[in-house]
This record gives C-alpha cells, structure tokens and sequence, in this order.
C-alpha cells in the first residue's frame, strides 16, 4: 500500500475470517522492539471509532507486522491533495472526528506528538468520511513518563505540525491541541501557515502569528488563533473544548452546504461533428466493440461496421438486424460479438439470452430461463457465463459452461447478486447487497470460473450499476444514489475514491482515455484511468444513448423533436 517512517505497509485478509486488515511492518533498524511494543500497547489499550483499532502482531522470519484495521479511503493527506475541494462542512466533520479521537487518547493518559495528515486515515460512510487516528510510534503514555518536560529531541513527530515547546523537547497534552490547530489551519486554507526549510518552519511555529483571510468566519479565526498560542496554558484546555466550539461555530454557518464537495471549476473539451444521421428507430441501448456498433430497439438488435478513412471521412454499413420478437432489457458485448438478454412478454418468468457473433451476422439464443428477474455476465471469450435467477422460492446463482449449457457450480443460495461482472476469461466477481443486515453496505465477492471462491469486500456504501474497466485490474466506477459523486473502486489494493461531478450522470462507460459520464440533459465529462477530471462539454441536446468510439471519438443518440439523430464527435482532451 504504502511506506512508512518505519516501514511498509501490505494489505492482508485474515485466512479464516476473511476480514481486510493492514500490515504495519517494522523496520528492527528503525524501530527497536521497546518501540514495537509500546506501540500495539498503546493501540490495544484504546478503543474508540476515531482511532485505527488494532488486532495484534504478526512475527516470522519476514519480519514483525503490527495487525490494525483497514480504511479503504486512503489518507487525510490523500484528500487535501485531490483536486476537489471540500465544503467547509466536511472540514470541520473531518476536524471534530480526529478531536474525538484524540480526546480519547489523552483521557487515557496518551499523547500522541505526532498528529500530521498522513497519520490521519479515513473510512468511507453514505455521510462522508469518518476519520481515525493512527501511527502512535512517537507516542507518550503520561503515568510512564511522569515529567512531561523531560527533553525528547530527535524523538519528535513532525516540524511543520510540532507545537514551539516540541523543537525544544518539551511536549504536553496541549501539544497535540497545537498539531490539531495546524490541521484545522491547513483543511480551511489549503495549506499550512508555515512553510520553507526546517530552520524556517521553526521561526515560524516560535516567533511568527498565522495569517488569517478576511472571509474566514470569525467563530473559525477564534478557534484557530486559540489552538496556535505558542505558549501551551493559553491554548485549548481539552480536545472536547476544541471539538466543542467547532461544532457551535458548524450550526453558526450560514450557507449549510449538504453535499461533500465545492462545485468544480469547469474545464471545457473541445469537440467536433463529425457524422449525423437520422434514425428509423428508436434506440434504447448502444455499445461499441472493437470497429462494430451494436444498437437495440424494443426488440430490435441492429449490427453495423464503423470505418474511417485516412482523410478522417466515417463510413457507417449496415451488417445485420435481427427482431427478437422479444422486449429487450440489456446488450453487452464480448470479444466476439454481443449478448442480449430479452423477456417473453407473452410468458411473464421467461427469460432469454441471445448471442451475435459480429463476424458472421448469426444470432443464437444461449439460453432460456424462468425466473423473476435476470441477473447475468458472459465471460468476453464467451466459455463461460454466469446467472443469478429466482422462481417459486428458489433463488440462488450459478456458473455455467456455454458449449453444452454444463452447470459449473450448484446452485448457491447463499446471496442474491444485483450484479454479476466477468473480469477476465478466468474470474468474475458477483455484487450483492444484505439489506436486512446493513442497507448502506454493497459487497464484492470474487469467483473463479470453475466456482471456487476468492476474495470478499465490503464497501460502506448503497452502489449500483458498476462499470469494470479491463485495462485496469480490478477497477470498478459507478455513481452513489443520492449525490453527483461518482465512485472509484480498486482492488490491488483496495481503495474507494469519491470523484465529483458537476452533473448527476445517468451513464459511465469506460474508455481508451479512461471513463466518459454523461446525461440525458447533454452534459458530458470526462476522466482518466485513475479517475482525474479531465473537462467537460455541454452539447444542448438530450441524450438517449452514448458510448466512446476508438481513442478520440464518442458516438451519441439524440433525441430532436421525437426524432433520434445518431451524432458521431471527435474530441480533444
């Protein structure tokens, strides 16, 4: 995942629980086993939802591991340095959470002495992030170090979020109030009041008064100017003061903002027509394979050949139609063509899949099934596909072979997945909610063709209709329920990401760039492949259908005066 300054830090599953944990290695050089022990004492000792619990010590001939639990959203420091900014809101949720924390620590006789962003991690929630304080390495515990002004230099955190008395090897509770008000300082202002070399940054914390902007709130200038005294006895008595005032100066805030993020200063793409054709049907799904479009009416599947000419001139033929004489639901493709799933409106349970083979022209179905609803994912070498189907009671998923129809697994009951997405040509991963358990909670649940289990992941969020991207291992988009954020998930390691967008989109589709969001009002952005913002356009027209065409193009459906118009575009990133 990382390094530390003691060490690297690993992900790991536990073998028999399968819970994430992280792996905090010790470097004997750097960190002597006092210093080791000490460490998992003080964690063990603390419990508390703001503070990174620990689980205990892993020690073989590799090395010494401290055992804590994982938080999948990276860094407080991670947050401060992506491009979005936080509305002031979360800020002070962010703030109030690490005094919490902190509060805590101190009450059982704990001082900390090294609070800095990057010690700061964070655990995703519907409501934000919920903060947790980690890395106690430099930590003193008050009943064992009776004088707390014994002198500790070369034994301190770090320079640009020590408090005065700490370049001199003094420390106290109030020392950590000092950290905590640099951490403030740096979330409302987007960067610290001190900066340069050490020697600079010293004078500053020692002799300089931070400099506050004229439209900070005067609740805020008043917290921050008492939690950076440089003499420790005028500064906060206790954590909880702090995280008390903040929270008066959080209902004295005017503008209650309820989403996470300031809105995003736009980056416009430039884009340019290329090709426009009417429609004689109405389109209802579109994808695009290899040089092969394929679209979906009611019940109509439609194959066409897009080629471009050295002079950038596109030619669209027409290859094959085929009715299905069915209601279609849902078009994916694969390597060698396309799946469609349709429902028999004349029999209410039944189900079929359909596949084209792009080449050829030919549709065959693939399967038929009774159920009451359908849930499906068809590996792109199409030898396998799995189904998660329910009728008269029985319900459950299952992984078949697509030569002769062979059921892989039995039937498993265990869950019923919302979403079943093949990887590779070896592994899917189906993803399921349990409702009557958490309903905030969406799980992963990776699968090997021939039905053995893998690993198991747990995101503390209500997702739907995720995208996997297959130039990128194990990388998931998707867009939370109730806000314009899109959601980033990645696996090796595990990480959940939240990307805002200045839009709430209807679609996400990966890309040869990244990944292209848009909907139906013409809104388009668009994002790289570890989710960075790249610009956005506006093309002032409703969009039935998108989807990204070859490395610069994107073909659109649009819908004029009851009229679809198939619109092909080149656009500049």
């Amino acid at each position: 995942m990382g390094e530390g300054q003691f060490g690297k830090v690993y992900t790991a599953i536990h073998r028999q629980t399968g819970e994430l944990v992280a792996l905090k290695e010790f470097n004997p050089q750097k960190f002597s086993t006092k210093k080791f022990l000490r460490e998992m004492r003080i964690l063990l000792s603390l419990e508390h939802r703001n503070i990174v619990r620990c689980q205990g010590i892993e020690h073989n001939s590799h090395g010494r591991h401290l055992i804590t639990e994982y938080c999948e959203g990276g860094t407080l420091r991670d947050l401060l340095e992506s491009k979005f900014n936080l509305t002031i809101e979360q800020k002070l949720k962010i703030s109030t959470d690490i005094l919490e924390g902190l509060n805590c620590a101190h009450l059982e006789g704990i001082i900390h002495r090294d609070l800095k962003p990057e010690n700061i991690l964070l655990c995703v929630t519907p409501q934000g992030w919920c903060a947790k304080i980690s890395d106690f390495g430099v930590a003193k515990i008050e009943l064992e170090d009776k004088d707390l002004n014994i002198s500790t230099i070369g034994d301190t955190g770090s320079p640009a979020y020590m408090a005065p008395e700490q370049f001199y090897g003094k420390y106290s509770y109030n020392s950590d109030i000092y950290s905590m008000g640099i951490i403030l300082y740096e979330l409302l202002m987007g960067h610290r009041p001190f900066n340069g070399s050490p020697s600079e940054i010293m004078k500053g914390h020692i002799n300089q008064a931070p400099i506050f902007p004229k439209n900070l709130p005067p609740s805020l200038r008043l917290i921050l100017k008492e939690a950076l005294q440089k003499l420790p006895q005028h500064r906060f008595r206790t954590a909880q003061e702090m995280k008390t005032e903040i929270l008066k100066a959080t209902l004295e805030l005017t503008d209650k903002n309820k989403s996470l993020y300031d809105q995003i200063p736009e980056k416009i793409v430039n884009i340019y027509l290329n090709y426009e054709k009417e429609l004689l049907e109405n389109i209802n799904f579109l994808t695009v394979k290899n040089n092969f479009i394929y679209e979906c009416s009611l019940e109509t599947l439609f194959i066409e050949n897009y080629e471009e000419d050295i002079n950038n001139q596109i030619t669209i033929k027409p290859i094959n139609k085929h009715k299905l004489n069915r209601q279609i639901l849902d078009l994916q493709t694969i390597n060698s063509g396309c799946i469609v799933s349709a429902h028999n409106l004349s029999s209410y349970h039944q189900y079929s899949l359909f596949y084209c083979d792009a080449l050829s022209g030919g549709i065959q179905t693939l399967i038929n099934i009774e159920s009451e609803y359908l849930t499906y994912g068809v590996a792109n070498n199409y030898k396998w596909f799995a189904l998660s189907t329910i009728f008269n009671d029985e319900q459950g998923f299952q992984v078949i072979k697509t030569k002769n129809l062979t059921p892989i697994t039995p039937l498993i009951k265990d869950f019923l997945p919302k979403q079943i997405i093949p990887i590779d040509d070896n592994h899917g991963v189906v993803i399921y909610t349990q409702w009557e358990i958490d309903k905030n909670q969406t799980f992963f649940r990776f699968f090997h063709r021939r039905g053995g289990w893998q690993d198991i992941y747990t995101v503390s969020l209500p997702l739907h209709n995720l995208i996997h991207h297959q130039a990128i291992p194990k990388t998931f988009l998707t867009r939370e329920k109730q806000t314009n954020n899109l959601v980033l998930i990645k696996f090796e390691p595990f990480s959940v990401r939240r990307i805002p967008l200045n839009f709430r989109a209807d679609f996400w589709l990966s890309s040869s760039w990244g990944f292209l969001c848009a909907n139906p009002s013409g809104n388009i952005a668009f994002l790289d492949l570890e989710g960075h913002y790249l610009g956005e356009i506006n093309i002032k027209k409703t969009i039935k259908a998108i989807a990204p065409l070859g490395k610069d193009k994107i073909i659109v459906i649009i819908e004029k005066n009851d009229q679809q118009i198939k619109q092909i575009y080149t656009i500049q990133i």
